[in-house]
C-alpha cells in the first residue's frame, strides 16, 4: 500500500523534479563508485628509496620561486643549480606550446605540419638522461587526417616554468 502511494505520487511529480532527481542519484552514484575504487585501489606507493628521493625533490621544488627556472645565465628567471635541474627535470611531465613553438622554428617541416594539424601534439615526454646529466624534451607531431607524416622533435630541456600546480618544460634548446 505505502509503496503503491509512493510510486502514484512520483508519477504525478512534475517531469523537471524527476530528471533533477535522476541526475543526482547518478551523480551520486559515481562520486559513491569512485569512493570505493580508492579504498581498495588506492596509491600504490613506491620503493621506500624512491620515496626518499621524491620527497627530496618536492622540498627542492617546492622552494624554487614561481615563474621561469632557467638552467642558463638569464636576466629574467630563477638561474638553477645542477642539483635543482636534476629535481625539476624528473618532476616535469608538460611541455608548454610555447616551448613547442620555439623548438620549431628550427625545424620548417614540423613547424608547418603543427600549423597544418591544428597545434595538436600526438605525444610528449621529458627525461633525464644520467649519462650526461642533461634533461631533454621530446613530442611527437601527426598528420591529423589524410597523410601518415609524423615528426618527433627532441632536444635538451633548458627552461621550465613553475606554476602553482606542477612545472613545465618552457624551453627546449634542439639546435
Amino acid at each position: 500500500m505505502l509503496l503503491e502511494t509512493g510510486i502514484k505520487k512520483f508519477k504525478e511529480t512534475l517531469e523537471g523534479y524527476k530528471e533533477m532527481l535522476g541526475l543526482l542519484g547518478l551523480t551520486g552514484t559515481i562520486i559513491i563508485t569512485f569512493f570505493v575504487l580508492n579504498i581498495f585501489f588506492g596509491v600504490i606507493e613506491n620503493t621506500a628509496k624512491n620515496n626518499k628521493t621524491g620527497k627530496i625533490y618536492k622540498t627542492i621544488i617546492s622552494s624554487l620561486p614561481k615563474g621561469r627556472l632557467n638552467y642558463f645565465k638569464s636576466s629574467d628567471g630563477h638561474q638553477l643549480s645542477p642539483i635543482e635541474y636534476e629535481a625539476v627535470c624528473k618532476n616535469t611531465k608538460i611541455v608548454t606550446q610555447r616551448s613547442i613553438m620555439g623548438a620549431n622554428i628550427t625545424n620548417y617541416k614540423a613547424q608547418r605540419l603543427y600549423t597544418d594539424n591544428g597545434n595538436k601534439i600526438d605525444k610528449y615526454s621529458v627525461k633525464w638522461v644520467r649519462a650526461t646529466n642533461k634533461c631533454f624534451a621530446e613530442y611527437t607531431i601527426r598528420a591529423i587526417e589524410g597523410k601518415s607524416d609524423t615528426i618527433t622533435v627532441s632536444g635538451e630541456a633548458k627552461g621550465f616554468l613553475k606554476t602553482s600546480l606542477d612545472t613545465r618544460v618552457y624551453f627546449i634548446k634542439n639546435f
